[in-house]
């Protein structure tokens, strides 16, 4: 029996590891990425782990790093898009030109171009699942960080569009918008500070990793096969809808 292949990109980061081990644990071959910083995932199962260096800003390398993972695996069945870069808190009228286009190169078109090689290989040959990693801010809006939010907001049309789009080709695409996920991203964060969000927080805490993860994998799967073209806060109810 051939193994599924979850390719995760962004797997260095907290978030990233985390799902790159639930879907280790639960049987799936890994091609993991990162740019900067190396790492390792240790799973209870006997599969498949392997490591990319791939800078999203060199647009050149995501199709090349696609070539090589086809090469390597048997499958490509799943694919996560983990990566992306925070705004540094600023008004609008702070924000550099260089600052405005880093953010949506790594953010949302470099999400397109990993969706674009990755649906190229998998069409007509496996049925396929993409989930995007978003941001509660998309719904509610962040001040100080306008540019990054309209990065997460775009993810949610590319989404809904996609959806429509390659459905009757056996794609399906989700994105998992997080809440206050206890990260080092936050690591800013002063402890009453964070005490102050989770106070704001219908279910009275910041969130985990395994929260996100748990929702990322649930996405992915079998279990969520007639589900598509979605997005699922993952926040504690900051978000009600």
């Amino acid at each position: 029996m051939i193994r599924k292949t979850a390719v995760i990109i962004g797997a260095s980061s907290d978030i990233g590891q985390e799902t790159a081990r639930l879907f280790a644990d639960n049987g799936y071959n890994l091609a993991l990425t990162y740019n900067k910083n190396k790492f390792e995932i240790k799973s209870k199962k006997d599969v498949d782990i392997k490591y990319y260096q791939l800078d999203l800003t060199k647009k050149e390398s995501v199709d090349k790093f696609f070539d090589s993972v086809e090469s390597d695996f048997d499958s490509l069945n799943v694919l996560v898009f983990a990566s992306g870069v925070a705004q540094k808190r600023e008004l609008i009228f702070d924000a550099t030109d260089e600052e405005i286009d880093n953010l949506f190169e790594v953010n949302i078109k470099s999400a397109i171009r990993c969706i674009k090689s990755f649906t190229r290989k998998t069409v007509n040959h496996y049925p396929a699942s993409v989930v995007l990693v978003g941001s509660f801010a998309e719904k509610i809006g962040c001040a100080c960080e306008s540019v990054y939010t309209a990065t997460k907001a775009a993810m949610t049309g590319l989404c809904k569009s996609l959806a429509s789009e390659l459905g009757n080709l056996r794609v399906r695409i989700n994105v998992v918008a997080p809440g206050f996920i206890d990260t080092k991203m936050n690591n800013n964060l002063t402890p009453e500070e964070k005490d102050e969000i989770a106070d704001m927080t219908p279910l009275e805490r910041l969130g985990t990793t395994t929260d996100v993860a748990e929702a990322i994998y649930f996405l992915a799967s079998d279990k969520a096969s007639f589900i598509t073209g979605q997005t699922l806060f993952v926040d504690g109810g900051l978000v009600l809808e």
